[in-house]
């Protein structure tokens, strides 16, 4: 009996045609819902971050009887001490500082709520007063800290990043840093009973009635 012999056929352009359309439209597919899966990891990571911080400053409340720590204030060599640094013991973990989709080069992407904090760096009448926890009548509603940075600062950078001015305060000035929607349009914020939640720009900090209704203690 005869048996042919016939080489194992390859592809033909047009099946490899068709395999790379497959491909590319899969890819089309896939690549968005893991950048927005990626996105949402990071919005997460920034929660957490703001969350931790702000237990932070309430764990350092509790041992200095309630009162809050300042934004910064000056030590005897009249270095400049944030309100990070003071803070760092209670939490040991600096990375939590940065939120992952910050993209200023800075070393803190949160900011104090300026209403509320006393940056006793600042010209007495142009800051807040310390206050203790006791003064906040509503601390659920009120915002300890969020994500601070907006586009404008890429531009004309503004040096005092560690707090969030007030939307309508009368001690506003450029060097203050504005919050910041990096997460699908929404901040990730701290209050001061110590809970975290990501609202819109329009649901706190602009169009508000009064203004400062989300900043004052």
């Amino acid at each position: 009996m005869a048996y042919s012999h016939r080489k194992p056929g390859g592809f033909t352009l047009i099946e490899l045609l068709v395999v790379i359309a497959v491909i590319a439209i899969l890819a089309a597919i896939l690549f968005p819902v893991l950048a927005q899966a990626r996105a949402r990891a990071r919005q997460t990571q920034c929660a957490s971050n703001t969350r931790q911080l702000s237990l932070g400053v309430l764990m350092y409340a509790q041992d200095y009887d309630e009162t809050l720590p300042p934004v910064a204030y000056e030590d005897a060599e009249d270095n400049d001490i944030l309100w990070i640094t003071m803070i760092a013991p209670y939490l040991k973990n600096t990375q939590i500082n940065r939120c992952p989709d910050d993209t200023l080069s800075r070393i803190n992407s949160y900011g104090l709520n300026e209403l509320a904090f006393a940056d006793l760096t600042d010209d007495p009448e142009d800051q807040a007063p310390i206050r203790s926890l006791a003064a906040f009548q509503t601390p659920a509603e009120t915002v300890l800290l969020g994500d601070t940075g907006t586009g404008d600062d890429l531009i004309t950078p503004r040096p005092d990043t560690y707090k969030m001015v007030a939307p309508a305060s009368e001690i506003d000035d450029d060097e203050d840093s504005r919050a910041a929607a990096r997460h699908f349009q929404r901040v990730n914020l701290g209050f001061m009973d110590g809970h975290q939640k990501s609202l819109r720009l329009e649901q706190f900090y602009i169009n508000q009635t009064p203004p400062n209704r989300w900043f004052e203690p």
